[in-house]
């Protein structure tokens, strides 16, 4: 039995190794926002913004913990943004719509604030612990990361605020708690590799070059679609009708879900990345024009059909979860 542990530490080791600086999906702003203004209530009602008054029972860098709001001024929009979409106006007399609050913080946070702390033993071995809190990996009966409880930690913020009549903070958490329901869905957040690349990155720079890149790879993808690429008008009106799924009632549940259907899409878009990317991820993250240059020439075909099944899951799930929230919590 103490063999067996030590081979699944020493595995998941590994497994960590690959994880460092490997975070979250691109464009979270843009993706939200399109998800949001497709749902069936009306969320164009104004919220007053207010003051952060709560005492919180997760610790943060608070150089990046920023409390005061920051709508009109594109803040926390993804780099990959192309700087016209999604709307971010300026409050209007200290207020703003709530579907604005959700959008423009929900890339939040990968902007610090989960960065240069000390959350677990394990992430001496990434080196970092953002990707403690972005991302969950389990590897028998060791399991490593807390991308669900942020998820979950969160919509308890979030409830929280609702049940003082603070509306804003309720909103505003609610975004970070998509943040984190949204990377769960990126298959990368639930494994590095296959078994055997996994081992053999240990040896071989390259290998472990491939498997970072990869990762980074996807997590652009999701933004060049909505941005970039000649099918965004199709992606974009794919999260706008695409209709919410049945779901738990139980977020951890639901969360559950998420994970384990992010796992399960692993190989085929590995297989797809690997194949339409060649040796560039070797050497580097693809560029925009890398992209434009691939889907031209038909490469990201496989991976676009991968993905546009993952958006519809992603997008049901999401759409359900926040309408099921919010009639309960927000909208009584």
């Amino acid at each position: 039995m103490l063999e067996k542990n030590h081979f699944l530490f020493f595995l998941l080791s590994i497994f960590l190794t690959l994880s460092s600086f490997l975070f979250s999906w691109s464009g979270h702003e843009s993706y939200t926002y399109l998800v949001v203004k497709s749902l069936s209530m009306n969320l164009d009602k104004l919220v007053e913004i207010r003051p952060y008054t709560y005492k919180e029972t997760r610790i943060y860098n608070t150089k990046y913990y920023y409390t005061d709001d920051f709508a009109g001024q594109r803040k926390f929009f993804d780099p990959m943004n192309d700087g016209k979409f999604p709307p971010d106006p300026a409050p209007v007399d200290g207020k703003l719509p709530a579907w604005q609050i959700l959008t423009i913080y929900a890339q939040f946070p990968d902007f610090g604030m989960d960065e240069e702390l000390n959350l677990s033993p394990l992430q001496s071995l990434i080196g970092n612990s953002q990707g403690v809190r972005h991302m969950r990996y389990k590897l028998g009966l060791i399991e490593a990361f807390e991308g669900d409880k942020s998820f979950l930690y969160f919509v308890d913020m979030s409830k929280e605020a609702f049940a003082k009549g603070d509306e804003y903070w309720g909103y505003r958490f609610l975004s970070y708690a998509l943040h984190y329901m949204e990377d769960l869905f990126q298959p990368y957040h639930e494994t590095p590799g296959t078994f055997w690349e996994v081992v053999r990155s240990l040896m071989d720079k390259k290998t472990k070059n491939l498997l970072n890149n990869a990762h980074y790879t996807y997590d652009n993808y999701l933004a060049y679609l909505i941005h970039y690429s000649k099918h965004s008008e199709e992606v974009r009106n794919l999260i706008i009708n695409t209709p919410k799924r049945r779901i738990p009632s139980n977020y951890e549940a639901v969360i559950n879900e998420v994970m384990m259907y992010g796992y399960s899409r692993f190989p085929e878009v590995h297989k797809h990345i690997k194949a339409a990317m060649g040796d560039i991820l070797i050497e580097r993250i693809p560029t925009i024009d890398d992209y434009k240059k691939l889907e031209a020439e038909g490469k990201l075909d496989g991976l676009y059909k991968v993905t546009k099944e993952i958006i519809v899951v992603m997008t049901g799930t999401i759409k359900a979860f926040l309408e099921s929230y919010l009639t309960t919590y927000a909208h009584k």
